[in-house]
């Protein structure tokens, strides 16, 4: 089986040398951003990534970042042209498999390739599933009326006269109202959207519009009510639109209450041919709402990921 690498090259020129140093069973894909890498990803993801810190639009750094939310076992490698020590340690916080500073020859480069190749976990293989011997029909016992059987059936009811009163109906039985399991000081509690925090958190959505080239973006509570909103949002059905999208993150909600976690997120998107729209979730309590109108701008998935998670991180802050 033919392994798949996918290479973005950048200005390196050592890297776009590399497929023909490979052997012919390296599936082998050079492709110009780092973008098309995050397409190929999902469609059809690779056991190894190369690429260039340095490349058009999203950088190498920021491809590192986004990869582990596939959860996919592909190793990254990147490579500097230039020494760098701090994107050599940014590089280390993203899980990057291997980083190598500094002008690289294609010796070197082969060889990380292969310890990367070779780490990559291989495929497990699915159990057959043991085939169950049909149980043995027992016989229904017979069925014998005994005298303590007879005893416990119910008496019939007696016809009651017009002047004889019913009888009175026991009370129903009201359960207690549920006890809160929420612990106090946890993130879901501490964050609200007041008068105050609203100025910085609108400014921090103007300022997203205008990175990733957004037609509007909206900020909305998990019921899917509007909190606040930045850009064009004429002829968006936003009323119907984001209760949709607030039942699709509820079960969301649940999965991270099961796994106990409380710094989780979830994605949601829907890609069109008019509209591209991604909803990320904030701390499991609000969604931000990013929406692309394809006729005046093309959607870049890794943009909008880098650029919005930043972005929610900062108004993290001001809720909390």
């Amino acid at each position: 089986m033919a392994h798949r690498l996918i290479i973005i090259p950048g200005e390196n020129e050592v890297l776009r040398a590399l497929p023909s140093q490979l052997a012919p069973d390296i599936d082998v894909h050079l492709l110009e951003t780092a973008n098309d890498a995050l397409w190929e990803v999902r469609n059809n993801p690779p056991e190894v990534i190369i690429a260039d810190i340095d490349l058009p639009g999203m950088s190498g750094l920021d491809l590192a970042e986004i990869l582990p939310n596939f959860s996919l076992p592909t190793r990254v490698i990147l490579c500097s042209r230039q020494s760098n020590p701090q994107a050599a340690r940014q590089a280390q916080s993203h899980g990057v498999h291997r980083y190598l500073d500094g002008p690289v020859a294609l010796d070197l480069l082969k060889q990380a390739f292969q310890e990367a190749l070779d780490a990559v976990p291989p495929a497990a293989e699915p159990e057959p599933e043991p085939v169950k011997a049909p149980e043995p029909v027992k016989p229904a016992p017979p069925v014998r009326t005994t005298l303590a059987a007879r005893l416990a059936e119910p008496a019939p009811e007696r016809p009651r006269s017009a002047a004889e009163p019913a009888p009175a109906r026991p009370a129903p039985v009201v359960a207690p109202p549920p006890v809160s399991t929420r612990r106090p000081g946890s993130r879901r509690n501490a964050l609200v959207l007041t008068a105050e925090n609203l100025t910085p958190i609108r400014s921090r959505m103007s300022e997203l519009l205008q990175e990733i080239g957004a037609l509007c973006i909206l900020l909305s509570n998990r019921e899917g009510m509007v909190l606040t909103d930045v850009g064009t949002t004429s002829g968006i059905p936003t009323m119907s639109l984001l209760p949709l999208l607030s039942t699709s993150f509820s079960a969301a909600g649940q999965i991270s209450s099961m796994l106990r976690e409380r710094d989780s997120s979830s994605l949601y998107m829907q890609e069109g041919s008019h509209f591209d729209l991604y909803c990320f979730d904030v701390a499991q309590q609000f969604m931000l709402v990013v929406i692309f109108d394809k006729t005046s701008s093309a959607t870049k998935i890794g943009t909008a990921w880098v650029y919005a998670k930043r972005a929610i991180r900062d108004m993290m802050e001001y809720l909390g």
